[in-house]
């Protein structure tokens, strides 16, 4: 029977374990439970597991989904990711899932860790959403030397982007045939209709004299807020320029002390998580991405839905490929205050076309990659069965 038949499924009957880290706000994690909801939707067998049964966006899955809790938390995490190792060898010497899915580099490397260790029946797929080469992980450096030790526990990688795919292939050396890209389940109706509902930050305000500037993630280093914070003292030299920051993170209480030691604690609004932020891309002057690096940024093609003006650095990797390079949004020079400066500046002397940069969003559309993981599940299982 061939993989796409539409009975191939319900023949098999497959069950798919989604396996991740928490549910965090981070725009991975989001990614993650929407392709897990959308694949639920389409009539699939889908369980979650995850290390830490907590976080903001656990509010986002389907309830009717199992969710297995591992029960662990951020701390001792050599212990726990031993811990993690022995719950997964369990999953897949269970043969209760045809397939194992890990989201995320890092907790893919633990689940291929798991793999060499167990029977080795259940068939492993990696989801990447950074690019490997440059991320910066616990344990890094032993991670870098087991690259290909976990590659080969792989039965598919799937990368978020064709430049996270390329840099996969080029740590790895492995058969380029193994990796294939597949762009983030991003953009559905539900977040044009979030998109319309106006948020009340005071900075927000229709008939505002000053610029709202925006951004959107988890506070971590990788983010490198510090740079736009840089970006935004020379920006207040023009004008009254306004920064507000959706999303939490460890980095928190290191950027608030950064922001008043800036002078800019007044300019600066910590807002916290939000479940539609949506509204503030719409609303907003210009969102902002000043990372040091990347996968597939989904704040970039969320933006482009909202009709957003966008800046971002040209980080690896993501924003050069979905902004098309300078098409849809401005890029700039990475770790650079002033070239930031002068790119927000410029997004701002240009109106934004949004039928343009919804119609590209659409690049990005949930029933698009449900389509393509299912084309990867089935191969998957086909192959495993034979």
């Amino acid at each position: 029977m061939k993989v796409n038949d539409k009975f191939f499924w319900e023949e098999l009957n497959v069950k798919i374990c989604i396996f991740f880290h928490r549910f965090d706000g981070g725009g991975a994690e989001r990614t993650t439970v929407i392709l897990a909801n959308e694949l639920y939707r389409r009539g699939h067998n889908i369980t979650i597991a995850v290390r830490y049964n907590k976080g903001p966006l656990k509010a986002l899955l389907n309830p009717e989904i199992p969710v297995i809790d591992m029960k662990l938390p951020e701390n001792a995490k050599l212990t726990n990711n031993l811990k993690n190792i022995l719950c997964l060898i369990k999953l897949m010497n269970g043969k209760e899932y045809d397939l194992i899915v890990a989201a995320m580099s890092e907790m893919a490397q633990v689940a291929a860790a798991a793999h060499a260790l167990s029977s080795k029946v259940t068939p492993l797929i990696c989801v990447l959403h950074n690019t490997m080469s440059v991320e910066r992980t616990s344990f890094q450096t032993a991670r870098h030397f087991f690259f290909n030790f976990f590659d080969r526990h792989y039965s598919r990688v799937i990368a978020v982007s064709e430049a996270v795919r390329v840099d996969y292939l080029s740590c790895c050396r492995t058969n380029p045939g193994k990796a294939v890209t597949i762009y983030n389940p991003v953009i559905d109706d539900r977040i044009f209709k979030l998109s319309r509902q106006r948020p009340l930050h005071p900075w927000l305000e229709q008939d505002r004299t000053y610029t709202t500037l925006l951004m959107v993630g988890r506070l971590t280093q990788q983010k490198n807020h510090s740079l736009m914070f840089h970006a935004l003292k020379l920006l207040r030299d023009t004008g009254d320029f306004r920064l507000i920051l959706l999303g939490e993170g460890e980095q928190q209480p290191v950027l608030v002390r950064e922001a008043e030691e800036l002078g800019l604690a007044p300019w600066i609004d910590f807002a916290g998580f939000s479940d539609n932020p949506y509204g503030y891309m719409a609303s907003c002057d210009c969102l902002v991405l000043s990372s040091h690096y990347e996968g597939l940024p989904t704040v970039l093609i969320e933006a482009m839905a909202c009709g957003c003006r966008i800046v971002s650095t040209d980080c690896p990797s993501g924003p050069r490929e979905i902004l098309l390079e300078d098409k849809y949004g401005v890029l700039v020079e990475m770790d650079n205050p002033r070239a930031l400066k002068a790119g927000i500046l410029r997004a701002l002397e240009q109106k934004p076309d949004r039928e343009a940069l919804q119609k590209r969003s659409m690049d990005f559309s949930v029933e698009k990659a449900a389509k393509e993981y299912e084309k990867i599940f089935a191969e998957t299982v086909a192959i495993s069965t034979e």
